[in-house]
C-alpha cells in the first residue's frame, strides 16, 4: 500500500483543527499549572471523532457505516444529553505534569475530580459522577478522567467550585458556558 501525500488535504485538515481548538480553548478553564477541566459540547464530540480519524489518515467519508459507528459509541459518554428532569453534561479533566513531579502531584490531587462541583445559577452546586473506568490502581489518579453532571431542568452553571484541599477555589469561564448546554429535543419518558 503506498500512501500519497495530499497538500490540499492537510491544508484543510489543519485549518478544520484551528477551528476545533478554537472551540475547546473557549470552554476550558485552567484550575492551576497542569489541571485543565474541559467541557464537553456536541460539537466537542464531534471533534473528537474527527481528529481520531484524521490521526489514523482518515476522513467520515472513507470509513464504512460500521467503522463509523464503532468511533462514535467510543466517543458517545461525552455527548452532552436531556434526561428525565434536567440535563446531563459532561467535561474532561485534564491532568498533566512533568514526569519528574507526575506521581507525587497525581497522588496529591487523589480525590479532586469528586470534589469539583459545578455551581448553578440558582447558588446550588452540582457533584460529578466520575468515571472509574479509567481509574489507576492504588492511589494515584490517571491523567485523563471523565467526569459527567446531573443539571435540573432550566440550570445552567457559572462556576466551578473545588473543594479539594490541593485546589480549592471558585473558577469562573472567561466568557460564558451557554455553549456547553445544547439545544437537545426535550425527553419524554413514556
Amino acid at each position: 500500500m503506498s500512501l500519497i501525500f495530499d497538500v490540499a488535504a492537510e491544508r484543510d485538515r489543519y485549518q478544520a483543527r484551528q477551528l476545533v481548538l478554537e472551540r475547546a480553548w473557549n470552554l476550558r478553564l485552567e484550575l492551576a499549572p497542569g489541571v485543565v477541566f474541559q467541557p464537553e459540547t456536541v460539537e466537542s464530540v464531534e471533534d473528537q471523532v474527527l481528529e481520531t480519524l484524521w490521526a489514523e489518515g482518515k476522513s467520515l467519508e472513507t470509513i464504512d457505516t460500521q467503522e463509523e459507528t464503532e468511533i462514535r459509541a467510543s466517543f458517545a459518554v461525552l455527548t452532552p444529553r436531556r434526561e428525565p428532569g434536567g440535563m446531563s453534561i459532561a467535561a474532561t479533566l485534564l491532568l498533566g505534569f512533568p514526569a519528574d513531579e507526575r506521581g507525587q502531584m497525581l497522588g496529591r490531587l487523589c480525590g479532586l475530580p469528586e470534589q469539583l462541583m459545578l455551581e448553578l445559577g440558582s447558588g446550588a452546586r452540582v457533584a460529578p459522577e466520575v468515571d472509574q473506568g479509567s481509574a489507576s490502581p492504588g492511589d494515584r489518579l490517571p491523567a485523563v478522567l471523565a467526569l459527567r453532571y446531573h443539571l435540573p431542568q432550566d440550570e445552567v452553571p457559572v462556576a466551578l467550585v473545588s473543594t479539594h484541599e490541593a485546589l480549592a477555589g471558585r473558577f469562573e469561564p472567561a466568557g460564558s458556558w451557554a455553549g456547553w448546554i445544547p439545544e437537545l429535543p426535550t425527553f419524554h419518558a413514556r
